[in-house]
């Protein structure tokens, strides 16, 4: 039998372990194999089980392959749908109507969640930006210090939830450019709407 070239067996080996964490724990296809090794079906399966018999991966035919650990490489993900907008500046009107869906992680999703997309910059010194999906979780209670989702006298926005004074909260917008009466806002209704989880954005 014909020797096996240990840098392609290497380069085998380290395909199908990035394509694996690259993929969320799913395996490459042997048709997939062969064409980013250039190989033939018969050489490509030798390589296979020269790999599977040191060890290195499991193979018992065809698209039957893993390796150890791949399990864990696995995450489950939740659909969550994008309701619309949220402003991060004045308080105004926002339509609350399905505009699409992302998938999430499910360790990220507490409950129930839904995304709404940010404008303005009124946010901006805590890394929210226009355009940002903002990861939502639904509530009517908060914390101090929480970053929520809350309806006003004026309408929707996105806000720090700050303590109370008098027994009556304020929210604070996190951009230091602001004037002190923009950046502390203190209407007479505030209504929570939801608790800011995690911010989801485009790198730029």
């Amino acid at each position: 039998m014909k020797r096996m070239n240990e840098e392609k067996l290497g380069q085998m080996a380290e395909f199908i372990h990035r394509y694996i964490r690259e993929n969320n724990g799913k395996s490459p296809k042997f048709k997939e194999i062969l064409e980013y090794m250039n190989m033939t079906n018969s050489v490509g399966y030798r390589y296979l089980t020269t790999l599977r018999d040191r060890g290195i991966i499991n193979y018992s035919g065809k698209d039957t392959l893993g390796i150890k650990g791949q399990e864990e490489m696995k995450t489950a993900f939740r659909r969550v749908a994008i309701v619309g907008s949220i402003v991060c500046g004045s308080p105004e009107d926002n339509r609350q109507e399905i505009q699409g869906y992302v998938a999430i992680p499910e360790e990220w999703v507490e409950g129930d969640c839904y995304l709404l997309r940010a404008t303005g910059d009124s946010m901006l010194d805590i890394g929210i930006d226009e355009g940002d999906l903002v990861l939502i979780k639904r509530a009517q209670e908060a914390y101090d210090g929480q970053v929520v989702a809350v309806l006003t006298d004026e309408g929707t926005t996105l806000k720090r939830l700050m303590k109370r004074e008098n027994g009556r909260p304020w929210l604070l917008a996190e951009n230091k450019s602001y004037p002190k009466e923009r950046r502390e806002l203190k209407p007479a209704k505030i209504a929570i709407q939801g608790i800011a989880l995690k911010v989801i954005k485009d790198i730029r």
